[in-house]
């Protein structure tokens, strides 16, 4: 036998001998195969009204094997060629060019691989939990408020995740993410150093407290603004239930408040964009404003040469040239950046990168003209502050999409919205650059000492944007670490966890609500004691008559459309209860 035989002999007794890997779980797998498609997928494929055109959701098992108006995306129990999903992540999707195809990997598609050829199983659900009622919510509430000191009680705040948990649709992943999600905006709309700590006040963990005048709430009564803009808030007084009538009128009088909680998961998705994200921030209309509240002169920094600049072709939210500068405040850094449109003549860092114009720049010849910019600021805690601003250096709520845009669709579409896509992006904090505008830029004499001047070399920003960046992490780590991990695993840097409000905000308001959901959000057991209290001709005025159909789903937006009082208010008061309006 030659060596080349006997090495192939070997191997296979080898291959023969060898133990075999332990089959996996079936439900493991659709676990995996769920967590790559909700990653991965759903941001085109979440179901009717996606931007993919196609009605099926790739986080639902049903709408992949029964899809609406289609054909199945899945084949259960045939071979991977027979399911047009495996033939789509084979050939063309993730989409070129798209953030997911970059992270889409072969670990992914052999675990959509693996799930399928062992059968696609049903992914699996969150383990039936207690069901909270809604009695429960307020006594929680009551008797925290009873308990507190009465010089605090007319500061404390709930948020409440019962809905949320009542909804076996939810896993327990998602209340962790919702809860982490509500640690980090609370602390990133907060101008109080200390970081707040949501606490829970029930067994469940899902009623949480903050009192808010650690967040610097209390000097402009703002959370008046937060009940004026809140869909779903509804009185109890005049309800038959005589339980509930007390708890109202307790809860009511302790807090000094109409109305002292609300969703956790609306305010999250509310609050991380504008006109909560600037009123409960208390952002100013103007970069002027904001500069003068964190001690920045641009002009004299610019002229004193104390500010760090650093220029580049591309970025990750613009197709045009980009300049971004960091001045030092009391609470860290004021990063800003400099976008421009792309006819704009004076865009052109090389040629121009001794802007702004400004009254007293001696180099306006050669000064940029700018038309927009997006400003990161620390906050007193560590976490960041956002705000987009125009070419006037006007607060805007939205970043003009020939300017810079979201391929990821953070806020629904491709805008940048201020807060929200500012969250998600820099979910780590500041992102490393290339300065390209140092080395190469066509001054010279004086105003070329002046751009090395102004532009550090590579190694000295990359340590500035290092250090703003563990400042962030050390506060992120305290504001949800605790509450994303769980208990008796591993510890995981704060670092591996997906960027909490984004996910929590994509979530709420591109998901469907079918009766399931309908019935959870108010706090009814089961569908059918909806459906009984609510008589069929009604369902139909109020547009809900979808929802006794097999199937049938009502948009988020159309569920909290206010017109006087949002639809769930009008459900609502067909149960009895009274709209805060």
């Amino acid at each position: 036998m030659n060596s080349l035989l006997r090495l192939l002999f070997a191997a296979g007794v080898v291959a023969l001998n060898a133990p075999r890997a332990p089959a996996q779980n079936p439900a493991d797998l659709a676990a995996k195969a769920r967590a790559v498609l909700k990653t991965h997928c759903s941001r085109c494929h979440s179901g009717e009204g996606s931007s993919s055109g196609y009605a099926f959701d790739v986080t639902r098992h049903d709408s992949l094997v029964k899809p609406v108006d289609s054909e199945p995306a899945l084949v259960v129990g045939s071979s991977l060629t027979k399911s047009p999903l495996w033939d789509a992540i084979q050939k063309r999707m993730p989409q070129k060019g798209s953030p997911e195809k970059e992270a889409f990997r072969d670990t992914e598609r052999l675990a959509i691989k693996a799930w399928i050829e062992a059968g696609a199983s049903p992914f699996p659900v969150a383990v039936e939990r207690p069901f909270i009622t809604l009695k429960e919510v307020l006594t929680a509430i009551r008797d925290h408020l009873a308990k507190a000191p009465p010089a605090d009680r007319p500061f404390l705040r709930y948020f409440s995740l019962a809905q949320v948990h009542n909804n076996s649709t939810f896993t327990d992943e998602d209340l962790r993410h919702l809860r982490a999600a509500l640690s980090k905006v609370l602390n990133s709309l907060s101008w109080k150093a200390p970081v707040v700590i949501p606490e829970a006040v029930d067994k469940s963990g899902t009623i949480y407290v903050v009192d808010i005048r650690g967040l610097d709430w209390d000097r402009s009564d703002l959370w008046r603004k937060v009940i004026d803009a809140y869909p779903y808030g509804l009185k109890y007084g005049s309800h038959p239930d005589r339980d509930l009538r007390e708890l109202d009128k307790e809860m009511v009088r302790e807090s000094g408040t109409d109305l002292p909680w609300v969703r956790a998961d609306w305010f999250v998705a509310t609050t991380s964009r504008p006109p909560l994200y600037h009123d409960l921030l208390q952002l100013p209309k103007n970069a002027k404003a904001l500069e003068e509240k964190l001690g920045v002169d641009i002009p004299a920094n610019f002229r004193r040469d104390t500010l760090a600049r650093a220029g580049f072709a591309r970025s990750g939210v613009s197709g045009q040239n980009r300049l971004v500068e960091r001045h030092d405040t009391p609470y860290g850094a004021y990063w800003k950046s400099y976008d421009f449109l792309p006819e704009n003549g004076r865009a052109n860092l090389i040629r121009f990168p001794l802007g702004p114009v400004f009254d007293g720049n001696p180099y306006l010849e050669q000064a940029f003209r700018h038309d927009g910019g997006e400003i990161i600021f620390h906050l007193p805690n560590g976490l960041q502050g956002y705000l987009l601003v125009n070419g006037k250096d006007e607060r805007i709520d939205t970043g003009p999409i020939a300017v810079v845009s979201d391929d990821k669709r953070v806020s629904g579409t491709p805008e940048i919205v201020t807060g929200i896509s500012c969250m998600a992006c820099h979910r780590h904090g500041m992102i490393p650059f290339k300065d390209v505008v140092r080395e190469n830029c066509a001054l010279f004499g004086e105003a070329d000492q002046k751009v090395k001047r102004l532009y550090p070399p590579q190694k000295a920003m990359d340590e500035r944007v290092e250090a703003d960046r563990r400042k962030f992490l050390s506060t992120l780590e305290k504001s949800i670490g605790p509450l994303m991990r769980t208990p008796g695993e591993p510890f995981a840097p704060v670092t591996t966890f997906k960027e909490p409000v984004s996910e929590v905000a994509i979530g709420y308001r591109r998901g469907y609500l079918d009766l399931k959901a309908v019935t959870a959000e108010l706090f009814l057991q089961d569908a059918d004691q909806l459906l009984k209290k609510i008589a069929a001709k009604r369902l139909k005025e109020l547009g809900l008559e979808p929802l006794s159909r097999p199937g049938g789903v009502v948009g988020r937006y159309q569920w909290e459309a206010i017109d006087g009082v949002s639809l769930m208010q009008e459900v609502a008061r067909e149960l009895q209860f009274t709209p805060l309006r």
